[in-house]
């Protein structure tokens, strides 16, 4: 697997949470992402640890039925590198561990309904 970026303490500490919720999911890998840690479905990504704006942040795949209640809630905000608006990021800091395994259930169930990125 290719290096990450450095990563603080709290993202050290949401990577070892993601890696658990992610175990739990089906055919979930880990991988890497533009040097940061992620994890995957058949190829494609579902969450990323990222920097936004000068924060540590979560990047997870939303349902565009829940994508204005989300964005309503503390620390969430629209992803500068969603041309689609299909994604959305959310402050290390700001994260409800509790919620939070839903929404990264939902971004990879998304993810493996994707189309594939293979060309045929």
């Amino acid at each position: 697997m290719p290096k990450t970026k450095p990563l603080s303490p709290a993202a050290i500490l949401a990577l070892t949470r993601l890696r658990g919720i992610a175990s739990g999911l089906r055919e979930s890998a880990e991988t890497v992402s533009f040097g940061h840690p992620a994890f995957a479905v058949r190829g494609r990504t579902f969450a990323v640890l990222d920097r936004y704006g000068g924060h540590d942040c979560l990047w997870l795949r939303v349902m565009p039925a829940v994508r204005a209640e989300v964005l309503g809630s503390k620390g969430w905000s629209a992803s500068p590198y969603d041309p689609r608006g299909t994604a959305l990021i959310c402050r290390l800091d700001a994260i409800d561990w509790r919620k939070l395994r839903t929404r990264v259930r939902e971004s990879h169930a998304l993810a493996a309904l994707a189309p594939s990125k293979a060309r045929r």
